[in-house]
């Protein structure tokens, strides 16, 4: 004798698992993400053409009105720069001899390389 039984309706996907691996994948990036410390003053840097990036050793910013920032405090003479490469953060409306002024400073501290950092234009 044979019976018959009335289907069952199928069930949805379980889409649990999916969730877990995304949630873990998320935390995952935000335990490998790498936070760089935020500018000490806000530039606005000179706009150039090309895209070559610079690797960066010592970072210096110099606000509108001539103040030197280097490792997030103002300072009245460079140092720690023989030798190393110097990444440059000028704001646009400095005035060109203060800014050559920092330049010839820079060499004489001996720094190697020195790399002003400008927007994409």
């Amino acid at each position: 004798m044979i019976t018959l039984t009335a289907a069952r309706p199928r069930r949805g996907e379980n889409i649990v698992p999916m969730i877990n691996v995304a949630f873990l994948l998320l935390i995952f990036f935000l335990m490998t993400a790498v936070i760089a410390p935020s500018d000490p003053v806000r530039v606005t840097p000179p706009e150039a053409g090309g895209d070559v990036e610079a690797g960066e050793d010592v970072r210096i910013f110099v606000e509108a009105d001539g103040t030197i920032w280097q490792g997030g405090s103002p300072v009245a003479v460079l140092d720690d720069v023989a030798g190393a490469t110097v990444l440059l953060g000028a704001d646009r409306s400095l005035d060109g001899a203060r800014l050559a002024q920092i330049l010839t400073e820079l060499r004489r501290a001996g720094a190697r390389d020195v790399k002003l950092v400008v927007a994409p234009s």
